[in-house]
């Protein structure tokens, strides 16, 4: 028997009650009745039953066989025979030894014809043996025989036949198996997939998944044998049950399954592969143990940062499962196993970042959940800050000591501003683990080490907001009240140098506030600290420069009196504040007093007597500023005069000139203003101010009407004032100035200027251009005058948004253009020959005609009349002209008359056409429209056709009462 026959009886011996299970009905009787039938006796238990052979069974329905003549009792023998001779030939195989003997050829004869006789018989399909049955049977004789192909291809049939069939699995699964000892993992593969397509209902189910599998990963299909394990696993562990809750085979299959797919994850991208996998499958429960499973395999490999790897994945994409802590945990372990320090410092940051009190893990948490978690957090929360901290002190010290030799960390350059930002980590972890641990041990050594390290990254006021916690708010978890003195005069130093770079007025009083509250605070509980006095005097200051006045004094008078007496600058100081707040006051006279005081303390040439001096003089400056607040600004310029003459080259001095100036620009004083104004520039080049008394004299010279200067001083303040509105408007305005000095030239230049720079807005821009039509009118310079009339006419023709003045300005230039052209047309005499000088008439008639047809297409009533009118006397001029034009000498008589005819006929056209335009001028009085122009036409029209327009006007009486 050789070895797939072996393999196939093995398989088959499983199932051989199947085998025996065939439809036993005998032969139906036709005819008998009820009466018939016998009673029913039961067996004699006693009396043993005959026992009959296998060969003479068998032989008996053989002998039945012959007889059968109907179909279906020959269907029903054959499936008896085909059943004993499967027995007998499986037992004749057993029992041989002879290789490669064939002992089911009468079995598969009988199945086949067996299978004839069912497909004969439909009806009998139910009451008997299926034909899927059958070929299931046929398929086994044909593998035990050793015909594989022919046992797959019935197999195939009834597959193809029977889809449904409950014999498939089975089957399936045997040749699947044949296939992967076979090592023929492509074929195992489709054999294993038909036994899992039959679904979970087969016995084979879980095996045939397994197997698949493993087909599918010898063959390297890892994404495929995934996905088949994935759905084993699902079986076991879907509903959430854990791997430790298994025993037995289940147990073994699970962890072997677990181990493969770890191989398969290797094999291609590691954890991404899992996350993939599971992205596309659909999440499962049971993902913790292959990240798991993958993480150990690397590490048994000391491939640390692949394992590391996999657990950070996990836990990207389980955040809040339970077991993220866990993994983050073992990837700390696993860079400490694979000796990466680095690493080590960032796993546990990260530990901290994903399950410490800000994070979202730990929000989700119950307390109870949480606990397991803060053993882990103290630890890696106290080695993070300390060797934050450390670093970063380690850093500056280096750098410090050699601030020009560059050095690296972790081949980083290592700047001011990264030490800032280790200091600033170091502080993130005190602040983590204070909020952690608010009552532990070590908190107020922690909170003193966090304004240490705020401090050194430059963070001053948080700096000073944690000093000032440990100094006043901690003092029953101080066990060192050295570090609590230490931390109150931190936060009083601190308090100071933020007020000192506050910008905003309220933040400096806040914090003049803060230092007044602490070095009160400081001076009551620590006042056996060396430092106390000091800080008592620095906080009357504090008082001071809050408006306190009253408690600045009794603070003040306070540190006079302290015991031992002070000496030196801190009484100097002292009686500074008392005086400045008498002054505040108002109590003039007593500020004076301790002024006085100060100055007998301070040494001749000490450089502070000139500010004490400067004090003195601000008592005249608030009298002055009490005199405008009541309106009186005669007095006050009086009272900042006096400050101007008392303390010349002080700094009050300077702002009581610039101001008492201001004053008289108010008053209308201007003469007086002018000359303080110039006084004050000239003295103060350089003071800031000054910059602002070019626009001030602008007012002072226009109030005076000295347009020259007003102008030259607002040409300065152009200089340095860039604005481009600013520039513009004051360019028009120095031109306006100019013009009203009657300084053409430099209006010109300007107006000029502007309509040159300025094309917007339109109607400024067109009114600088009407200006230089006027000035160069004025200065008789034509050509440049007819250069900005011309100027005038296109920017209106190509402005977008054109206006009535703009239209009016055109037509006005237009009309003057043409006005000059007429002139230039009468200009014109006619003389022999006369030919030459009428083509040069007629030339100078047409530009005119141009000009004025021109004016006319604006439709501005004004000049319409007017141009009207001149066309017609261009018209009129130039047939009188030809009339009284120069004759030819030498002509006789009849020569002369009938030169005279043609000089008629020549002329009377252009008169024609004379009357016509004049006629059609006058006729707009018909509309109402009766100005120059149209009583000059009537005029013209008197001379033209005096018949009929030479006539008295009569007079008619209009009543507009109606209207």
């Amino acid at each position: 028997m050789n070895t797939l026959q072996r393999l196939a009886l093995a398989s088959a011996i499983s199932t051989l009650a199947a085998c025996s299970s065939f439809d036993g009905q005998r032969t139906v009787k036709t005819g008998p009745t009820l009466a018939d039938i016998q009673p029913a006796v039961m067996p004699d238990p006693t009396k043993p039953v005959p026992k009959i052979e296998l060969a003479e069974i068998e032989k008996r329905y053989q002998q039945a066989l012959t007889t059968a003549n109907q179909p279906e009792t020959r269907r029903k023998i054959l499936i008896r025979l085909a059943g004993l001779e499967m027995a007998r030939s499986e037992t004749d195989l057993v029992e041989s030894e002879v290789a490669d003997a064939s002992y089911f050829g009468n079995a598969i004869t009988m199945y086949q014809e067996l299978i004839d006789l069912q497909r004969m018989q439909p009806a009998a399909v139910g009451k008997g043996t299926s034909v899927d049955e059958l070929l299931y049977q046929l398929s086994k004789a044909y593998a035990l025989d050793g015909q594989n192909d022919k046992a797959d291809a019935t197999l195939e049939q009834i597959a193809k036949e029977f889809p449904n069939s409950p014999y498939l699995a089975e089957a399936f699964f045997r040749q699947a198996e044949r296939s992967f000892s076979d090592e023929d993992y492509r074929e195992s593969t489709a054999r294993y997939e038909a036994v899992v397509a039959a679904g979970p209902k087969s016995e084979f189910y879980e095996n045939a998944l397994y197997m698949l599998g493993w087909s599918q990963f010898k063959r390297g299909v890892y994404e495929d044998a995934l996905g088949t394990f994935t759905k084993l696993l699902d079986v076991y562990l879907s509903d959430g049950s854990e791997l430790a809750g298994l025993t037995g085979s289940a147990r073994t299959l699970c962890e072997d399954t677990l181990r493969v797919m770890s191989l398969s994850f290797s094999y291609l991208d590691g954890s991404t592969t899992i996350q993939q996998t599971y992205a596309r499958l659909g999440r499962r429960d049971y993902e913790h143990l292959l990240y798991a499973g993958l993480a150990d395999l690397y590490l048994s490999k000391q491939r640390f940062t692949d394992s590391a790897s996999t657990y950070q994945t996990f836990v990207n994409q389980h955040e809040l499962d339970k077991r993220a802590p866990e993994f983050s945990l073992a990837r700390v372990k696993v860079f400490e196993a694979g000796g990466f320090p680095e690493k080590v410092v960032t796993a546990k940051r990260d530990y901290i970042m994903r399950y410490g009190i800000t994070s979202q893990y730990w929000a989700a948490k119950t307390e109870a959940e949480r606990e397991p978690l803060l053993p882990s957090l103290h630890e890696f929360l106290t080695e993070l800050a300390q060797f934050r901290h450390a670093r970063a002190q380690q850093w500056d010290e280096t750098l410090a000591a050699n601030p020009k030799q560059q050095f690296k960390a972790e081949d980083k350059p290592v700047t001011p501003a990264r030490i800032n930002e280790e200091f600033l980590l170091a502080a993130q972890w005190y602040r983590e683990f204070l909020a952690t641990f608010p009552d532990d041990d070590a908190t107020a050594t922690m909170n003193y080490l966090l304004a240490e390290a705020l401090y050194a990254a430059g963070q001053t006021e948080p700096a000073y907001v944690e000093f000032h916690k440990v100094a006043y708010f901690l003092d029953e978890l101080l066990t060192d009240m050295e570090m609590g003195a230490n931390a109150g005069y931190n936060a009083f130093l601190f308090a100071q140098e933020l007020q000192k770079a506050a910008t905003a007025a309220d933040v400096q009083i806040y914090w003049e506030e803060q230092i007044v509250y602490n070095g009160l605070l400081f001076s009551d509980l620590y006042q056996a600290d060396p430092r106390a006095l000091s800080v008592l005097v620095t906080s009357a200051q504090g008082l001071l420069n809050n408006g306190d006045n009253l408690k600045a004094v009794e603070a003040g008078m306070r540190a006079v009196q302290w015991e031992p007496a002070p000496e030196g600058e801190l009484l100097i100081t002292a009686w500074l504040i008392v005086a400045q707040a008498q002054f505040n006051a108002e109590d003039y006279n007593n500020a004076e007093v301790a002024y006085n005081e100060v100055l007998e303390l301070l040494p001749e040439g000490d450089s502070r007597r000139a500010s004490i001096n400067e004090r003195l003089a601000a008592s005249l400056y608030k009298r002055a500023e009490q005199s405008v607040a009541k309106g009186d600004l005669g007095s006050a310029v009086d009272q900042l005069l006096q400050v101007k003459a008392r303390l010349p080259d002080s700094d009050i001095a300077r702002t009581a000139h610039y101001d008492a100036a201001n004053y008289l620009v108010d008053l209308g004083r201007n003469d007086e203003a002018r000359s303080l104004l110039l006084e004050y520039r000239s003295k103060y080049p350089q003071d800031p101010l000054t910059e602002n008394i070019a626009a001030k004299l602008v007012v002072v010279y226009q109030a005076l009407e000295n347009w020259s200067a007003a102008a030259d001083e607002l040409r300065t303040v152009m200089k340095t004032d860039a604005d481009p509105e600013f520039q513009r408007q004051s360019t028009y305005l120095v031109a306006e100035l100019y013009e009203k000095a009657k300084d053409y030239p430099s209006a010109i230049e300007f107006y000029r200027s502007y309509a040159h720079t300025y094309p917007a807005p339109f109607a400024d821009n067109i009114e600088a251009q009407y200006k230089l039509t006027e000035l160069y009118q004025t200065t008789g310079d034509g050509t440049k005058r007819n250069f900005w009339l011309q100027k005038l006419i296109s920017a209106h023709d190509a402005a977008k948004t054109a206006t009535p003045r703009s239209l009016y300005l055109a037509a006005w230039s237009a009309n003057d253009l043409a006005d000059q052209h007429f002139n230039s047309f009468n200009r014109i005499k006619l003389t022999l020959p006369l030919k030459t000088s009428l083509n040069r008439k007629k030339k100078a008639l047409e530009v005119a005609l141009k000009g004025y047809e021109k004016t006319l297409s604006y439709g501005v009533e004004e000049f319409t009349t007017k141009s009207n009118y001149r066309i017609g006397e261009i018209y009129a001029s130039l047939s009188e002209d030809l009339m009284d034009s120069e004759r030819p000498k030498g002509l006789s008589a009849l020569e002369l008359e009938q030169y005279e005819i043609l000089l008629e006929e020549q002329a009377l056209p252009f008169g024609d056409r004379a009357i016509q335009i004049h006629t059609a001028n006058s006729q707009r009085s018909w509309s109402g429209i009766y100005d120059q122009w149209v009583k000059d036409s009537f005029e013209s029209l008197r001379k033209l056709l005096p018949g009929r327009f030479n006539k008295p006007e009569k007079g008619i009486e209009v009543s507009d009462e109606i209207y």
